[in-house]
């Protein structure tokens, strides 16, 4: 179960049906992209994926807010690339939602399923 801590609270990740909605708004591919960019770790869309598995939360986090708690863990050396990557992979690759999905594109690609499974560890 991935978590995020906000403000000294930790807080379940975890993607309903208005979070995905989100982020097939916010990323470019949709769903396909969605998945894409949580294959490969992206940089730039984990704000976008972990302010999505916040919704459920009911805390109404602001994007801006996400970002800025990014912003400190990154630069106060508490969230690194392999933090980013094994984030992304749990919340969207790992869930219900995207899961079959994902199996289908891995045992069509090798070399992506290799690398999945490296980042896996």
């Amino acid at each position: 179960m991935a978590t995020f801590e906000i403000n000294g609270k930790e807080y379940e990740l975890k993607l309903t049906y208005q979070a995905i909605k989100l982020l097939n708004n916010a990323i470019e591919g949709g769903s396909y992209g969605i998945v894409g960019k949580a294959i490969a770790g992206d940089f730039d869309a984990f704000p976008n994926i972990v302010h999505a598995a916040l919704i459920h939360t009911g805390e109404n986090f602001s994007l801006k807010t996400v970002e800025s708690e990014i912003e400190k863990k990154i630069d106060g050396n508490k969230l690194s690339m392999d933090d980013v990557a094994k984030i992304c992979d749990e919340v969207v690759t790992q869930s219900f939602f995207f899961a079959k999905t994902v199996k289908k594109l891995m045992d069509k690609n090798p070399e992506m399923k290799e690398a999945l499974e490296q980042l896996r560890g």
